[in-house]
């Protein structure tokens, strides 16, 4: 599979995360907190880096990009770099909302923990007791997946059966404003017709039931990065708790943390503040959905994703406010340690240094990691499809300048 339809497939920069770290080795939900938190300093580090930050945006291969270096209850840059609209000449701020892609399977990490501490589920629970449709591997009809398979990627299930059928645009897509390689894809997409997730779901392992929607390898065995497979756990959690999940993330998270410009509805959230978003070649992408949503459909701010992932290390440090701090740390624990690659509940553990996610779709990129020694988080979002080589090598070295001044942040 070429590296386009890769990308796609797997909506995560985890691949890429690799070479980025390794080459560089909220108490109260206040509106104002994380302004009151940005620490406002002349510091010599911090205009060292803002200055570096510039020169990277001057190399010219991105439209825009906002950043976020932070603590646990500080703030050290939040900043945006070029144009969220190139056209208009929009500028691109850390208040720039647009889709994170993958980073948003880590809220369905955070539901699944706060149902296992209501009682609704265990990790374990196999989800043929829960659904209301089979979906068993045709190969192992004995093994049963669970919530935690879901959770890790070794369910089995694999996106290249129909995963391409999950996105909705606003607009007919057109061949000629995309490269040659998205030529099959883009007559599939212009097929796909919205539906509500659980009915999209049903038909992946009813109706389009192919050989292709599960591995050989036994539930349990092989990670397998699958989208399919998130959303089918945030279903599960809809059918034990009785909530929808948009409505359960909203009253958890988003508003338990002053989310305020966070939604899964991007009709919602105030249209002036939002990307345009390019492909590869600088053309824009139409507006689009994920019917699966919950595996890669949230639109935040830099600055909203910011006080999440400070609960996130307040939480890693036992004092999180979304959850115990058992859930936390059960989180972000390895949770197959006999496999080679390291994944706790959807966060990925498979860096030395960090723990976080990454993000990869159709016109835009996004990384959010921490690192648990140091306690200091970085957040990088573009609005550009990364394929072409420089503009990977520009994107994974802005988010390699942000660690070169966590010793200095630390002694702060």
């Amino acid at each position: 599979m070429n590296k386009i339809l890769r990308s796609i497939r797997m909506k995560t920069l985890v691949w890429a995360i690799l070479c980025v770290v390794l080459s560089s080795c909220i108490s109260d939900s206040q509106e104002d907190r994380l302004k009151d938190t940005l620490v406002k300093t002349n510091s010599n580090y911090i205009d060292s880096l803002e200055a570096d930050l510039e020169l990277e945006y001057q190399k010219g291969h991105l439209p825009g990009f906002a950043v976020s270096v932070f603590t646990a209850d500080s703030v050290y840059l939040l900043k945006g770099y070029g144009f969220a609209d190139i056209n208009k000449k929009k500028p691109y701020t850390e208040n720039t909302i647009q889709n994170i892609a993958s980073i948003s399977k880590t809220l369905i990490a955070v539901s699944l923990m706060k149902a296992v501490e209501n009682g609704f589920v265990t990790l374990d629970d196999d989800i043929n007791t829960i659904l209301p449709f089979p979906v068993t591997n045709p190969m192992h009809k004995n093994t049963s997946i669970t919530l935690r398979h879901l959770a890790t990627h070794t369910s089995s299930i694999s996106d290249d059966g129909n995963y391409k059928k999950a996105y909705v645009f606003s607009e007919r897509l057109k061949h000629e404003k995309f490269p040659e390689a998205w030529k099959d894809h883009i007559d599939i997409y212009n097929e796909n017709e919205s539906m509500p997730m659980n009915k999209f779901l049903k038909q992946v392992f009813s109706d389009w039931q192919i050989e292709d929607n599960f591995l050989k390898e036994k539930p349990g065995t092989t990670y397998e990065y699958s989208n399919i497979g998130a959303a089918l756990l945030a279903y599960c959690l809809e059918l034990k708790t009785g909530t929808n999940y948009k409505l359960m993330t909203e009253e958890l998270i988003l508003n338990a943390l002053n989310m305020n410009d966070s939604g899964w509805n991007q009709e919602k959230l105030n249209q002036e503040n939002q990307i345009v978003y390019y492909n590869e070649i600088y053309n824009p992408v139409p507006k689009y959905t994920v019917i699966s949503y919950p595996d890669g459909g949230l639109f935040t701010t830099v600055s909203d994703l910011t006080k999440y992932f400070q609960d996130m290390i307040r939480g890693y440090e036992g004092n999180g406010k979304l959850l115990t701090s058992e859930s936390y740390t059960t989180m972000m624990k390895n949770q197959i340690p006999d496999l080679d690659t390291a994944v706790g509940i959807f966060w990925d553990l498979d860096v030395d240094c960090c723990i976080g996610h990454g993000g990869n779709d159709f016109g835009l990129a996004t990384l959010a990691y921490f690192d648990p020694d140091t306690g200091v988080g970085k957040i990088l979002f573009t609005n550009l499809t990364i394929e072409m080589e420089e503009q990977e090598d520009q994107f994974y070295s802005i988010f390699n300048t942000l660690f070169a001044y966590d010793l200095s942040i630390k002694q702060k």
